[in-house]
């Protein structure tokens, strides 16, 4: 019997949202396998993918019926209750408290066109209270629309027309294994690459050069190599005269340090700054910047730095040059039907401090919150207080496909649908490519899609007819700036596609989105130091090998401790020894952890993974502050320092 081949795509909280072909035979799948008309992914899968059906679609793990805790125990219902249940939620809290007692928690586990419309049912329902801010990204777009009026990245393709690539605080050997290939199809073009990292990663042991700058001192390395390109004068005198504004801003910044001062911040010797400048300059030469720079408070200034230095040295306009950070998944769609002007003053609550947002929440307070494709308690700062601010809420609902640290304080779970299992779209923030999401099989069990269950309660709740529509019928709707572009609606659930509107090398004509339609020069420069004696250590949480966001495998369950790695001479200067249990310590909470002796660790870090979960003892968040960027609402996870103590 020949094999039903059936086009869907990952939907997971990574850039590269591979085209995948599920294979089916009677009802089951048998394998999944890349596509290879995707222009991106070209029909490869990463291992995580690759693995999806045993470690995640069939899992044994898996909830496939709606779940509600009834004296702190699970127990199973049916739709009918479940739904029953979370109507009269909404509807009493709605009546009694007003719609903004509500509080609806969007995360990022799973990112389609058709989850816009799950805000259109809370703003339908009247404006409950919503999010604002980011655990990604949001900072770096901030520092990039300050320079250039919005943030767009070069087609990744186009880095092979580069003669240097800069990866900047990122690991594409981990993080995004598309880009690492076109990476080291480019070493294979003799296109010379390099590393810029407080951790020695993967990627960093596969490139030409690796430099290790101190941690959130980024912005003064790329200040040192624009100071040597301006004294050397190899800067673009045509590009800043016609093209740029505020350079003399900027270059009273550059005049105002020493290159001896700059290389002390950034802890990279004099010898290595130069060269690193002077290959820079012999471009075109591209910057790959990662989420480790977004990471910090004042990290928009870590990314004006950066855009001045590729604006200095004529990288900007430039194929094969550029500063490309990522893109927008959720700009290919239309997100008028989000419904946002029927509740244009609705509360909004910031996501990386949202555990004392809930607490501090009055006139009203939070009384219900409603979660998908999120896991606040593993993934936010000061996990302690996120689940303390879950518990103090009468009623919680979760939408998910695994119970985990956050359906420890819901009280009702709702088990959805993937991707193996729907009809949907996913952009890439990896990328310019819009690839559809087709339903192999029957969704397993009891299994409902996020759009089926916010149907079904506005049919309970009085407005269905706002809400009615097939998923088919409403993603045309919502695809309607690609059909613009050309394509019907038919053709875009069939293959993957690239819009065509966005370009290969952004700004080429060098007009930009400020108000002056020129690059905008950095002209204010001031950089807090933060040291603390106590605290001396910058905790550095990394993306793990094994898992995406905080989808642990199943051999993670159970107790155990964080692994964290530190400098021998630190372990040493402690009394400790590899394997040894010890306390790492922030200023908020102290956890227990593994030692691991890491000799190519800097001595004033310490690094482990994130997503773990906090019920087996392993949620690096435990540790972290909850704060908020000075620009882009970003969460600046690596400004928490910690030190270590050795279990007495």
């Amino acid at each position: 019997m020949e094999l039903e081949k059936v086009l869907t795509a990952c939907t997971r909280d990574c850039p590269g949202s591979c085209s995948i072909i599920a294979c089916v035979e009677k009802g089951k799948i048998a394998s999944l396998k890349g596509n290879p008309d995707h222009p991106y992914t070209q029909g490869f899968l990463c291992p995580i993918t690759a693995k999806y059906l045993q470690k995640r679609h069939y899992n044994s793990q898996r909830v496939l019926n709606p779940l509600l805790k009834v004296e702190n125990q699970w127990k199973k219902i049916s739709w009918n209750q479940a739904l029953d249940i979370v109507a009269e939620k909404l509807s009493k809290n709605v009546k009694d408290y007003g719609s903004e007692s509500i509080l609806y928690y969007q995360g990022f586990g799973a990112r389609t066109a058709l989850r816009i419309l799950n805000k259109r049912f809370f703003n339908l329902l009247g404006g409950v209270s919503t999010l604002y801010g980011t655990v990604c990204g949001g900072i770096g777009q901030a520092g990039q629309e300050m320079d250039m009026g919005t943030r767009i990245s070069h087609d990744p393709e186009d880095h092979l027309n580069s003669r240097n690539i800069i990866i900047w605080g990122r690991n594409p050997a981990i993080t995004d294994i598309h880009l690492w290939k076109i990476i080291k199809k480019a070493q294979n073009q003799g296109i010379n690459t390099i590393v810029i990292d407080p951790v020695k990663t993967r990627t960093a042991r596969r490139v030409s050069q690796f430099y290790q700058p101190k941690p959130n001192s980024d912005a003064y390395l790329a200040l040192a190599l624009a100071k040597i390109i301006i004294r050397d004068q190899l800067h673009d005198m045509e590009f800043i005269k016609n093209h740029s504004e505020n350079f003399f801003n900027y270059l009273q910044i550059v005049d105002k340090y020493s290159l001896e001062d700059l290389s002390l911040k950034c802890d990279i010797s004099l010898e290595n700054i130069e060269e690193l400048a002077h290959i820079y300059i012999d471009g075109p030469s591209s910057i790959i910047t990662g989420w480790g720079l977004h990471r910090y408070k004042q990290g928009h200034l870590t990314f004006r730095m950066i855009d001045a230095l590729a604006a200095v040295s004529g990288n900007i306009g430039v194929s094969g040059g550029g500063v490309s950070q990522g893109f927008d998944e959720y700009g290919f769609f239309d997100h008028s039907w989000n419904a946002d002007e029927l509740a244009p003053m609705a509360r909004k609550l910031s996501m990386p401090t949202i555990g004392q947002a809930i607490l501090d929440a009055q006139d009203p307070t939070i009384k219900m919150i409603f979660i998908t494709a999120g896991n606040p308690v593993a993934m936010c700062p000061n996990s302690a207080k996120v689940k303390k601010a879950l518990k103090s809420v009468d009623f919680v609902v979760m939408v998910d496909h695994f119970l985990n640290d956050t359906s420890q304080v819901a009280d009702l779970f709702l088990p959805a649908t993937n991707f193996l299992e729907e009809l949907d779209l996913v952009g890439g923030y990896g990328h310019n490519v819009v690839a559809p999401i087709n339903p192999a099989i029957k969704p397993r069990g009891e299994a409902r899609s996020e759009l089926w269950i916010f149907q079904q309660l506005s049919k309970m709740l009085g407005f269905a007819d706002d809400m009615k529509g097939s998923a088919g019928e409403w993603l045309e709707k919502l695809a309607s700036p690609l059909i613009k572009e050309g394509f019907t609606i038919d053709e875009i659930m069939k293959t993957p596609i690239r819009v065509p509107s966005s370009p290969q090398t952004p700004y080429s004509d060098k007009k930009f989105f400020t108000r002056s339609r020129k690059f905008r020069f950095i002209s204010r420069f001031e950089m807090a130091e933060k040291e603390n004696e106590k605290f001396s250590l910058r905790l550095l949480s990394i993306m793990p090998e094994k898992w995406i966001g905080s989808e642990i495998p199943e051999e993670e369950y159970g107790e155990g401790y964080l692994e964290v790695n530190v400098n021998p001479l630190i372990i040493e200067y402690e009394g400790l020894k590899e394997g040894d249990l010890a306390f790492l310590e922030s200023k908020i909470a102290s956890l227990p952890v593994i030692i691991r002796a890491d000799k190519e660790s800097r001595i004033d870090c310490v690094s482990t993974y994130r997503g773990g979960w906090m019920c087996f003892n392993k949620c690096v968040n435990v540790l972290t502050e909850d704060i908020i960027s000075d620009r882009g609402d970003g969460t600046p996870y690596y400004e928490t320092q910690v030190s270590i103590k050795k279990m007495i």
